[in-house]
């Protein structure tokens, strides 16, 4: 059981001294990015290096414009948990895939019309949804709570100058993303904010 008021994924990780600090702070979900034309793209071989010490949480791989076949040769090569995609495959090619599906979906500059038509889609076939970007006029946060009670939401959304705590215990979403920090130098990450921000997040 989380001890944290919403489970969380911690994205993207790009080195190990990022995974253990999610065991040590009980994070269930790490992505890792595995989009070759994206910036925090990992090797698979690091993340192979990564994923082998991993032991207790799920292991989430992100794929962009990449074909099906290299989706799930890389994910089962890798042993992967689940699916995270940000591209356009259709909705029934994602049973191919064979694992566990989260479709991520921008709500940057959408309206409610288009996003419903998103869900309506995929919904029979991926297991959850990532929203990702920023509330605007049309997508309000009221209508992302309706959404969350609907799916099994993962919120990655800018919440800019709302309270993170209150705005989750608003929304109840299935998971919130916590995005990792900046390398100060090589092999070195500064976790003491995250620790800050975390124990906000404590039930």
């Amino acid at each position: 059981m989380s001890s944290y008021i919403t489970k969380i994924l911690y994205s993207p990780i790009t080195h190990l001294a990022d995974a253990r600090f999610a065991a040590a702070a009980g994070i269930e979900y790490l992505g890792f990015c595995l989009n070759p034309s994206h910036p925090n793209f990992i090797l698979p071989i690091k993340a192979k290096e990564i994923l082998d010490w991993i032991s207790g949480s799920h292991a989430v791989a992100y794929f962009g414009e990449q074909s099906v076949e290299e989706i799930i040769a890389l994910s089962e090569l890798l042993n992967m948990d689940i699916v995270a995609l940000e591209n356009n495959l259709l909705p029934d090619e994602l049973p191919s895939i064979g694992k566990p599906i989260i479709k991520v979906i921008d709500i940057t500059g959408k309206d409610t019309i288009y996003l419903h038509n998103e869900f309506a889609a995929y919904h029979n076939y991926a297991d959850a949804f990532e929203l990702k970007g920023s509330f605007n006029e049309n997508v309000s946060i009221e209508f992302v709570k309706g959404i969350c009670a609907q799916y099994k939401v993962f919120l990655s959304v800018d919440f800019k100058d709302l309270p993170v705590r209150e705005t989750l215990l608003y929304l109840q979403p299935y998971a919130f993303m916590l995005e990792t920090g900046e390398e100060e130098k090589t092999g070195l990450k500064e976790y003491d904010e995250l620790n800050e921000f975390l124990e906000k997040l404590k039930l």
